[in-house]
C-alpha cells in the first residue's frame, strides 16, 4: 500500500513501528475505532465526539486541543475525587487515572513548546467538561462515577484516534498512539470496577 510521508521520514520509521503495535493492541481488546471494533453500544457518544480535533490542521493545532482534553479528564477527576463518593479501592483506582491523564497533559505540554506553541487556557469548571461528556454535574454515588468515567475515556479514545490521521511527526504519531492506548487501558480498569465485560463485545464499524 502507500507509504505516509511524514516529518521524520517515511511510515516505516521506529516510531511509525511503534504506533502500528500500540494500535494493534487496542485493536485485539476491542477498543479500537474507525474501521476496527468498538461496543455497539458506544456508537452514539462516538459520533459525538469524533469532531474533537476537527479543523485542527498543523500539529501545534492538535497538540492544543489534546491538551486542553486531558486537562478537562484532570479537572473531571478532581471534581469526583472531592465528592468523596468512591469506596478506598477505586477511589485508587480514579486518582492513578488522574496521574495518568496528567501525566500526558505535561508530555503533550511539552511536545507543543518544542514546536514554539503556546498552551491553551486551563478549563476551569463542570460546564468545559461537559464539552466533551456530559453529567459531571449529576454524579451522586459510585456507580454515577463509573458510568461517567467510562464515557470520558471512550471519548478520549475516539478524539485521540482521528488525531492520529492528522499529525504529521513520527515522534507525535507514537505519543498520541500511546496516550490512546494509556486510554483503553483506563476503560479495562472502570469497566471491571462496574462488574461489566472489560473488552465489550466487537461492533464492525466499516472496512478493514
Amino acid at each position: 500500500g502507500a507509504r505516509i510521508a511524514v516529518a521524520d521520514g517515511p511510515a516505516g520509521t521506529a516510531q511509525v513501528a511503534a504506533f502500528e503495535r500500540d494500535r494493534r493492541e487496542l485493536v485485539r481488546r476491542g477498543l479500537g475505532l474507525g474501521g476496527a471494533v468498538v461496543a455497539g453500544s458506544a456508537i452514539p457518544l462516538l459520533l459525538a465526539v469524533r469532531n474533537a480535533f476537527a479543523g485542527s490542521d498543523t500539529d501545534s493545532a492538535l497538540l492544543e486541543r489534546a491538551i486542553t482534553l486531558e486537562r478537562i479528564a484532570v479537572l473531571a477527576y478532581d471534581t469526583i475525587l472531592g465528592r468523596e463518593l468512591l469506596d478506598e479501592r477505586l477511589e485508587r483506582q480514579v486518582q492513578a487515572l488522574r496521574g495518568h491523564e496528567q501525566q500526558h497533559a505535561d508530555v503533550l505540554t511539552k511536545a507543543l513548546t518544542d514546536l514554539d506553541g503556546t498552551p491553551p487556557p486551563a478549563p476551569s469548571g463542570v460546564p468545559d467538561v461537559d464539552r466533551v461528556v456530559r453529567g459531571l454535574g449529576d454524579v451522586r454515588t459510585q456507580a454515577d462515577v463509573l458510568s461517567f468515567a467510562i464515557e470520558l475515556e471512550t471519548a478520549a479514545v475516539a478524539a485521540y484516534h482521528d488525531a492520529q490521521a492528522r499529525f504529521v511527526e513520527a515522534k507525535l504519531l507514537q505519543t498520541g498512539a500511546s496516550i490512546m492506548a494509556s486510554e483503553g487501558q483506563h476503560l479495562v480498569v472502570l469497566r471491571r470496577a462496574a462488574r461489566k465485560d472489560p473488552v465489550p463485545n466487537a461492533f464492525e464499524t466499516g472496512a478493514r
